[in-house]
């Protein structure tokens, strides 16, 4: 008899412990129009122990399968490969498109505008003057010391940014002093940027920007406004980018990841489109559900035409791919999404099933080109791998040709890579022997010591077995992108190439990242490590190539200028300058768009990590610059990165 009422005890427990698993998983969401509204996925269940007993079956189950699967994988065939595959252009028989002006001068969204150019007209500020360039003010936040990665907006003669103390303030934009501050109920409001809306015959003009609990729109006064959403608020998935405005629609970026098209006025959310292929029916395999590509490094549009341009990052976890076979579909991508009809026009991804961290982390920037007499309208997509991807902006087909090359990891399925000559990339992703420093004979010896026993070259997957010599994810093109002039057709853009060694750490049993320096301390590659580049986007070639930062103690002992790992990029102006900082010697630079030449610096108190933003007041054109380091530089080289609180404006001399 006890026997009997514990087996009826314990299948009772069993039901109970199921229902709530079951119950605790399902999510249901019914705005998406690319996949099933309701999921089951056991990541979701908030009750530990339960949530890790269905993890732990599901991987028993995932084990299983994957050992068969890779059995069948493994088969591998005697094939031979040509080097490279071709993806010729089609511009010869494309119609001419009329050129779109996409510039707007006002500064109301971070980044400039819906195209994401960060270039300005402005040009009071030229290369004949700006070295008379002084500082007009100073603006401490006081609030805590930190990272910034948000450009500001300029409204109605207010600069409005988040501060280091995760505050959203207005400072004057001539004296420099604070007219109002709005503390949000998460962390990091306006991370990667905000927008400002002119508002309509319904919703008063304001603010919108995200933390790390949902959406706000602020009055230009600083308070919520009540009338949209909850109070000024509603809640959403993560989402750090600028929001972008269409007509009367409000669209964000979000870690789901998602697109989410929002109606302005009401604050009510229209639908959602899904950024991944999985995920399609009820059930989501939970523990090799495909991880990452989230569009964290912002969003563009086309106004006009009605078309959002997202750049997806890479598939997590970063260097082990195993639990994610295929080619992760809209990762390390550029994705076109019609806004009227809710249909997606095109993707085109970058790596398939990227196993080094290289993803598109910057905006997409849109514009026009100019090519052999036809006018063609672009999106460009900016990539950690150095690469600088140019498609027809309606129909993602490439403006150059595309050349794909066989990758040198014999077990990579995947097998051809991009391996572009036009345009030219900024920064290579092969790691040869010859990138090995060497205009010193010890420290040549050094670094070719360094590589013995150590896997290199184009696109070799990190392995359990050895220790891969490559670029590492804080090389190429960083998050902040580029500065397009689109009258002229260039791109400036700042670049890091910074080696590194993925090895697998035997301990934790993951993939980890080490630096690769000389006993000195510094990269054991040719500089420059960091670099300032100009591109003419009409026939694909680098216009010049500049080292942005310096070691002083090396140039002091006959070395060359090396530049520094940076990350805040640039601001091209129609003065013929390019402002740039971000790199380790706390500089900011302005440099001749002509030939790359620096032509004034000043040294800010802390780093910066956002490129600088230029606005008029009173027939004066200002230079406003945010200094706040930290960030993963701190992390990095905590001896050379300071941490503060400092926003500096520039203007010219009064010379009257």
């Amino acid at each position: 008899m006890f026997i009997k009422y514990f087996l009826k005890f314990l299948v009772g427990i069993i039901f109970l412990f199921s229902f709530l698993g079951l119950y605790q998983s399902f999510d249901y969401d019914s705005k998406y129009i690319n996949r099933s509204p309701i999921q089951i996925d056991f990541n979701n269940i908030r009750t530990p122990f339960i949530k890790k007993t269905f993890l732990k079956g599901e991987k028993l189950i995932n084990k299983i399968f994957f050992q068969i699967n890779q059995k069948n994988n493994n088969e591998i065939k005697n094939e031979i490969y040509p080097k490279y595959k071709y993806i010729y252009s089609d511009l010869e028989n494309k119609l001419s498109e009329i050129e779109e002006d996409m510039y707007v001068e006002e500064w109301h969204r971070s980044n400039q505008s819906n195209s994401s150019q960060r270039f300005s007209e402005l040009d009071i500020i030229n290369s004949t003057n700006v070295r008379d360039l002084e500082v007009a003010w100073i603006y401490k936040s006081g609030d805590g010391e930190g990272q910034i990665q948000s450009n500001p907006i300029i409204v109605d003669d207010k600069i409005i940014t988040p501060t280091p103390g995760h505050n959203i303030v207005a400072i004057d934009s001539k004296s420099g002093k604070e007219l109002w501050r709005f503390k949000s109920k998460s962390s990091f409001p306006a991370q990667r940027g905000l927008v400002y809306w002119e508002g309509n015959k319904i919703s008063k003009p304001g603010i919108f920007f995200s933390d790390h609990s949902g959406l706000y729109k602020l009055s230009i006064n600083g308070k919520l406004d009540y009338s949209f959403g909850d109070k000024g608020f509603i809640k959403t998935n993560l989402s750090k980018t600028a929001p972008l405005i269409i007509d009367n629609k409000l669209i964000i970026s979000t870690f789901a990841p998602s697109i989410d098209i929002i109606d302005i006025n009401s604050g009510k959310t229209l639908w959602k489109f899904f950024l991944k292929k999985k995920h399609q029916g009820l059930y989501v395999n939970s523990y090799k559900r495909l991880g990452g590509c989230n569009p964290w490094g912002g969003i563009s549009a086309d106004t006009n035409k009605k078309i959002v341009y997202v750049t997806t990052g890479n598939a997590q976890p970063d260097y082990y791919g195993n639990n994610r076979l295929g080619s992760n579909k809209f990762c390390n991508s550029i994705i076109a999404l019609d806004i009227l009809n809710k249909k997606k026009i095109f993707d085109f991804q970058e790596i398939p099933h990227d196993v080094w961290n290289r993803d598109m982390a910057s905006p997409p920037i849109l514009g026009s080109l100019k090519i052999k007499n036809k006018n063609i309208n672009i999106v460009i997509g900016l990539s950690k791998t150095g690469n600088i991807i140019v498609l027809d902006r309606y129909t993602g087909a490439p403006v150059f040709d595309m050349r794909y090359r066989l990758g040198e990891d014999k077990n990579d399925k995947n097998k051809y890579y991009l391996d572009l000559e036009k345009p030219e990339p900024v920064e290579n992703f092969e790691f040869l022997k010859s990138d090995l420093i060497n205009f010193k004979k010890n420290l040549e010896v050094e670094a070719l010591k360094k590589i013995k026993e150590k896997k290199f070259g184009f696109y070799i997957k990190p392995d359990e077995n050895y220790d891969l010599l490559t670029w590492t994810g804080y090389g190429g093109i960083p998050w902040t992108g580029g500065s397009f002039d689109d009258k002229n057709d260039i791109l400036y853009v700042n670049s890091n190439k910074i080696p590194g060694i993925i090895k697998f750490n035997k301990k934790n049993k993951k993939f980890e990242v080490k630096n690769f320096n000389l006993i000195n301390g510094f990269p054991g590659t040719k500089p420059p490590w960091g670099s300032l580049n100009a591109i003419n986007l009409k026939n694909g070639k680098l216009i010049w190539k500049v080292p942005l930062g310096e070691f002083k103690e090396l140039s002091e002992k006959d070395y060359p200028i090396t530049g520094t790992e940076n990350y805040a990029g640039a601001l091209g102006t129609r003065g013929n300058l390019v402002f740039a900082s971000g790199s380790l010697d706390k500089k900011l630079r302005a440099y001749s768009s002509i030939n790359g030449e620096v032509l004034w610096e000043f040294t800010l108190p802390h780093q910066s990590f956002v490129a600088p933003t230029t606005y008029v007041r009173d027939n004066e054109q200002y230079l406003i610059v945010i200094a706040t380091g930290g960030g993963v530089l701190k992390k990095k080289y905590p001896k050379l990165v300071s941490s503060g609180d400092t926003y500096i404006s520039f203007k010219l001399k009064n010379n009257d």
